[in-house]
């Protein structure tokens, strides 16, 4: 469910992305991947402070690996747009 959401937020629709994504969350909520996945939403809806918060959830070992860019694209395949907005909300 968590790709098909970001499936989803790479092609445009945002709203049905956050709202599956935020099932998965209900389900995993302590999961790095899905709060870096929410980060990475809230980035782009604007709400960067929420999104630091999100990061923030995260083990700063775990947290590292989920703002490096080569790590996204090539072991979790993160779509595009996605990677785009974690790091943007990391580097805040």
């Amino acid at each position: 469910w968590l790709r098909s959401a970001m499936v989803q937020f790479q092609i445009g629709d945002r709203f049905g992305a956050f709202d599956l994504l935020r099932r998965v969350e209900n389900r995993f909520p302590e999961a790095p991947e899905v709060r870096a996945a929410v980060a990475a939403m809230l980035f782009a809806k604007g709400d960067k402070a929420g999104s630091q918060k999100y990061l923030l959830q995260i083990p700063e070992e775990q947290r590292k690996q989920y703002t490096d860019e080569n790590f996204l694209r090539s072991k979790l395949n993160w779509p595009p747009v996605m990677i785009e907005n974690v790091l943007g909300a990391a580097n805040l």
